[in-house]
């Protein structure tokens, strides 16, 4: 599966991309909203395009565990692993790219690396429920655009 990046692994910007798809817009400090990790993204993260999280009304949001360094609006190849489920239903996938392809299920990431996302991602809106990769897969079919 692919995402697009929108905010790379340890940059502190807010960035997402114009409904149109046009450009990406800077919306300032990440700490200014999430003060979690003096505001540093601890992951990659993005979106699948031509998905819609109906109850947002945006693309269904990836984090995505690499070792790869990555740049906004660059197309990463993923396999996802969790689904993260919020009580705002602005619900997360988990992946993982090549360089983190031992990490199979939530519970295989490092516990440190797991609590930081469980800290950062909840900081506003605290999850529901920590699916598998099965729920997530199913997520995502459910989340595509149907052509008109």
């Amino acid at each position: 599966m692919k995402v697009i990046i929108e905010i790379p692994k340890g940059d502190n910007r807010r960035r997402h991309i114009k409904p149109d798809k046009s450009e990406f817009i800077d919306l300032g400090p990440i700490k200014d909203v999430i003060p979690v990790n003096d505001g540093v993204m601890p992951v990659h993260y993005g979106y699948i395009p031509d998905t819609l999280n109906e109850k947002e009304g945006d693309e269904v949001d990836v984090l995505v565990l690499s070792q790869i360094e990555s740049n906004v609006g660059q197309e990463v190849e993923v396999e996802p692993i969790a689904l993260l489920r919020r009580e705002d239903s602005d619900d997360k996938i988990v992946a993982v790219d090549k360089t983190r392809g031992l990490i199979k299920e939530w519970s295989d990431i490092p516990e440190d690396e797991r609590k930081l996302i469980e800290n950062f991602f909840s900081y506003h809106h605290k999850f529901t429920s920590i699916e598998d990769a099965d729920a997530a897969k199913e997520y995502i079919k459910k989340s595509y655009k149907k052509s008109s």
